[in-house]
């Protein structure tokens, strides 16, 4: 039997995500983009363009680029949690320390025994919290990379199952920064099923609207707003 591998969320966020809006907008002319530029050449894997209900040009963009790694780094992290190094210091610096203490400053036994555990034990916590916090860091890194391409709604797309984000603590905190950064989060796995992990929040633009910062802007003006767009101009 084939081994089922997980889908590609390509083939199914852009659909997904053009239904959405047309159900929670209750407007059918959504134009959706694929691989739009901005102006200061960073790409947006999808652009869902419409009027909304203010009747003023509303944006969404799509993100997969980092799919693979963030898909990755959660997947693995869910099988394996942090790397088996740790557990390799432990006992290097355990055995270390008992020597030095033993062989150098010849403790007492009684003595060197409880120092090389505590030693070795507060390394194996810190090379813990440095781990976690790297992956972290990676994670937000990759996350950063969507402010290049600003929209009223932000979205992550993920070829991961949902199910990778249960009793997985970085998965958590993944999801903990795309809230705090305002971006939606959808997933693809095995079963070809989109789920909504997490809805984006509308983010509001200082000067004008969000598409100005792309290179298609006449174009998609034009398309979506018509003899409005042409009246104004």
């Amino acid at each position: 039997m084939p081994v089922q591998r997980e889908s590609d969320i390509n083939d199914f966020a852009f659909e997904y995500l053009r239904n959405h809006y047309i159900a929670q907008q209750g407007n059918s002319h959504v134009l959706v983009d694929r691989h739009e530029q901005t102006k200061q050449g960073y790409v947006s894997e999808g652009l869902f363009s419409f009027k909304g209900k203010d009747e003023k040009l509303f944006i969404a963009s799509l993100h997969t680029h980092n799919s693979p790694k963030i898909s990755r780094a959660l997947t693995c992290y869910k099988k394996k949690g942090l790397s088996k190094l740790r557990y390799a210091l432990f006992l290097l610096v355990l055995a270390g320390a008992f020597m030095a203490g033993w062989q150098v400053a010849q403790l007492a036994l009684w003595i060197a025994i409880p120092a090389a555990v505590v030693l070795a034990t507060a390394c194996f916590v810190l090379h813990t919290l440095l781990e976690k916090r790297y992956r972290l860091h990676q994670l937000a890194s990759l996350l950063d990379e969507l402010k290049r391409t600003p929209a009223d709604e932000q979205w992550l797309g993920l070829s991961m199952s949902s199910l990778t984000f249960r009793n997985n603590s970085l998965a958590s905190h993944m999801l903990a920064m795309c809230e705090r950064r305002g971006i939606g989060v959808i997933t693809v796995g095995k079963r070809a099923k989109v789920v909504l992990m997490q809805e984006p929040r509308t983010l509001t633009c200082r000067r004008g609207d969000f598409l100005s910062h792309y290179a298609a802007e006449v174009r998609i003006r034009k398309a979506v707003l018509g003899d409005s767009y042409l009246r104004v101009a």
